[in-house]
C-alpha cells in the first residue's frame, strides 16, 4: 500500500501549526496534523530514511509554495499485481474525493486511464499519478476497470486540490526557533520554560503550553519557547497528578476549563519558568477550574540565542 504518499499529503498541509503563524484551523485539525506528522516521522525513522543520524543532531528544513495537486483520493495496492497480471487494485477511496465521485470503489482494478494502459506494480501507481497530475480542473477522465472479474468503465471530471504553502523545521533547531518574528516586538528575546521542575512542596505542578498569542505553541513534547521581547499571552493547561486532587478525572474533565490565560512581559535574556499552582483551599472545586491557576514560579537570567 502507498502509505507514505497519504502521510506526505498530510505533512504538506502542516504549515499552520509548524511555525505557529496566523491560522484559521480548529484545534481538532491542528491535532490531526500533529498526529499525521508524528506517524510519518516514526515510519521514516524505522525505515532508516535518516540513516544513522541521531535524533538530537537531525537538521531538516522544508519550504514549499502553494501548489495544486491532482489527487484521485484513492488508496491503491502497488506492491503486487492483480491475478490477471495487469492493473492497479483499489483498496479504498477518500470520502468526497474525485475517485468516489467518479464511481471508483474498493476492489476495482484500474487497467487504463483515457486509453493509457497502467501495467502493474509500483510502475502502475506512478503512471496513474502522472496521468492525473497532468489533467486540468474540469478535465474529462475515463477509467477502464475490472470489477468483480468483469470489464467495465467509470467516467467523470477531475477537480484539483490546492495545498497551502509549507515551512517545516525538524530537528534540534526547531525547538529553539522563535514562534513570533513580528516587527512590533522589542529587540532581543527571552524564553518560556515548562519543563517540570516545580517544587511540589510549594503546591506547584506541571503545566502545558497550548497557544502563544493565539497561535499554536509548538510541536508535541516541546518544553522551551523562544519569544521576542514584549508582552505575550499564553494559554496554559494543567497536568496535576491525580493523587493531589479530591475528585476523579471524569469530574475534572467536566469542569469546563481546560486552559487559562497567563500574560507575561518577556524581557531580554530572561527565562520564565511556568507551572500551575494547586489552590489548596479550593481543591474540591472542580467546576470552572477553581482548583488551579497558572503562575510564573521562577525567573532566571539566561542568554537567549
Amino acid at each position: 500500500m502507498c502509505r507514505f504518499a497519504a502521510l506526505a499529503l498530510a505533512l504538506s498541509a502542516l504549515t499552520p501549526c509548524a511555525q505557529a503563524q496566523q491560522t484559521t484551523t480548529t484545534p481538532a485539525v491542528e491535532q490531526q496534523l500533529r498526529e499525521s506528522l508524528r506517524v510519518l516521522l516514526l515510519d521514516m525513522v524505522q525505515a532508516g530514511a535518516f540513516g544513522d543520524t541521531p535524533a538530537e543532531q537531525l537538521e531538516l528544513s522544508i519550504d514549499s509554495p502553494r501548489q495544486r495537486v491532482g489527487d484521485l483520493g484513492l488508496i491503491v495496492d502497488s506492491t503486487a499485481a492483480p491475478r490477471a497480471g495487469e492493473g492497479l487494485r483499489v483498496l479504498g477511496t477518500t470520502p468526497g474525493g474525485n475517485g468516489e465521485r467518479i464511481g471508483l470503489r474498493a476492489g476495482d482494478v484500474i487497467i487504463a486511464v483515457n486509453g493509457l494502459g497502467l501495467g502493474s506494480g509500483p510502475d502502475a501507481a506512478a503512471r496513474l499519478r502522472e496521468a492525473v497530475g497532468d489533467f486540468s480542473d474540469g478535465a474529462a477522465v475515463e477509467f477502464d476497470l475490472r470489477r468483480d472479474g468483469r470489464p467495465t468503465k467509470a467516467a467523470g471530471t477531475l477537480t484539483g486540490t490546492w495545498l497551502p504553502a509549507m515551512r517545516l523545521s525538524v530537528g534540534a533547531h526547531a525547538l529553539a526557533s522563535s514562534v513570533d518574528s513580528r516587527s512590533d516586538r522589542g529587540v532581543g528575546c527571552g524564553r518560556i520554560v515548562i519543563f517540570d521542575t516545580a517544587p511540589r512542596q510549594d503546591g506547584l505542578h506541571a503545566a502545558t503550553l497550548n497557544r502563544i498569542d493565539g497561535r499554536t505553541a509548538g510541536i508535541t513534547g516541546q518544553t522551551s519557547f523562544r519569544l521576542p521581547v514584549g508582552r505575550h499571552e499564553l494559554e496554559i493547561g494543567e497536568r496535576i497528578d491525580p493523587r493531589y486532587l479530591s475528585f476523579n478525572d471524569r469530574l475534572r474533565n467536566a469542569g469546563g476549563v481546560r486552559y487559562k490565560t497567563l500574560v507575561i512581559d518577556v524581557g531580554a535574556d530572561t527565562e520564565y519558568h511556568v507551572a500551575v499552582r494547586l489552590n489548596q483551599d479550593r481543591r474540591n472545586e472542580w467546576k470552572d477550574g477553581a482548583f488551579w491557576d497558572p503562575v510564573v514560579w521562577r525567573e532566571a537570567a539566561q542568554p537567549c540565542r
